[in-house]
């Protein structure tokens, strides 16, 4: 019912818990994974640059198809199915390190299958969303999704640099693979409301649905540009913060939390913001304000990166019920596919970018770079009609 409180809606409750879980995990990933390459393999700048671009290829791969499946399939069975293969592929790095097999080519091997699970179970995900929450309500769930993003961002960042020194970062992947089975249950026992919309028609009915509207070409436009750039930031930012603000893994995954306490912040104000200054001019001034924060890490890390995820947080807040808002239910899969294919799509030429800028031209002017170009995604959004 509308008028029933989100945080009483048990369904919701259930996803926003498994979710925000994952992400927490998955924040210990990220802080784990260039570690591992760069100091238990060796691997410089470009190598991780490739192992990260490994990990969003299935974007490409599998993206198109997954918005079928997830519109042809039972959507909580499939994301529940790909949170235990994530948990599976992440498992064989502790494994493999254990017995010595561990190398740059196998860590590529895993984050792409990981991706790949990554992929449909993300797109099934957030078809889920607009079954379990009301129409009248799917912003405030968005921001509420983007409240457990920002937890996550606070949280496992200063897990993963805690568990590295702890157990080894090869080590501190089983905690990742451990949230992922807890999502899975999660998902178990979630309901939906009603009968799930059965699908007709193909791949291209989502193409046509994102591109052919005018709000939901741009707005996919826009971040798809601003991931590129961001990908291209994430590939050294632990590296330079590590290597040439001489920090500990544990130190630099603590200014990476911190800093995303302006992720929560932003989340939590949002919808607010939206709705004075209207959802057009909030999304522009976000996109401009993050990549400032990110061109800014070479400057004051803790403040730039709260800056960064501040902005970030509201502009995701009001950029995911767009495509709800223009799209049936019986095509989210389909739609969440297209803009999951073309956004993050990008993101493996992003990575390789910032690995290739950071060898070539160091990793300070790489961040700078990278910020430059995501303040300029918005450029897409400043004639679009998004409300």
């Amino acid at each position: 019912m509308p008028d029933t409180p989100l945080w009483r809606n048990g369904s919701f409750a259930l996803l926003w818990t498994g979710h925000t879980v994952s992400l927490v995990g998955s924040q210990v990933t990220v802080i784990a994974v260039p570690l591992i390459a760069a100091f238990t393999l060796g691997a410089g700048p470009w190598e991780i640059g490739v192992v990260t671009a490994c990990g969003r290829l299935p974007y490409l791969v599998f993206g198109l198809p997954a918005g079928v499946w997830a519109d042809r399939l039972p959507r909580r069975a499939v994301a529940a199915a790909c949170a235990v293969g994530q948990a599976v592929a992440l498992g064989v790095v502790p494994v493999a390190a254990a017995v010595g097999v561990l190398s740059v080519p196998l860590l590529a091997a895993v984050a792409f299958v990981a991706g790949a699970f990554a992929v449909v179970g993300d797109i099934a995900g957030l078809a889920l969303v607009p079954m379990v929450v009301p129409r009248e309500q799917l912003t405030r769930a968005q921001g509420a999704v983007e409240v457990g993003q920002a937890t996550a961002q606070i949280a496992g960042p200063a897990l993963g640099g805690w568990l590295v020194g702890a157990i080894t970062a090869a080590g501190a992947l089983l905690a990742d693979a451990a949230t992922f089975l807890v999502a899975a249950l999660t998902l178990v026992r979630l309901r939906v409301v009603g009968e799930q919309p059965r699908a007709t028609g193909g791949v291209w009915d989502g193409v046509r649905a994102v591109f052919g509207h005018h709000a939901l070409r741009r707005v996919t436009l826009c971040t798809a540009t601003h991931v590129f750039w961001f990908n291209a930031f994430t590939v050294v930012v632990l590296l330079y913060l590590v290597s040439e603000r001489n920090l500990t893994a544990a130190q630099a995954g603590l200014t990476l939390s911190v800093g995303a306490v302006g992720g929560l912040v932003g989340a939590l104000v949002a919808a607010r913001l939206g709705e004075r200054w209207g959802r057009r001019r909030t999304m522009v001034a976000a996109i401009l304000v993050t990549g400032g924060g990110q061109a800014l890490v070479v400057v004051e890390p803790f403040m730039a990166v709260a800056v960064m995820w501040f902005a970030l947080q509201i502009y995701n807040v009001h950029q995911v019920p767009v495509r709800y808002e223009a799209t049936p239910t019986a095509l989210h899969g389909r739609v969440n596919a297209t803009i999951r294919t073309a956004v993050w799509g990008t993101a493996p030429a992003g990575a390789l970018v910032g690995g290739l800028l950071g060898q070539v031209v160091g990793l300070g002017a790489t961040l700078v770079v990278s910020g430059l170009g995501a303040a300029a995604a918005c450029l897409w959004l400043v004639r679009a009609r998004v409300g």
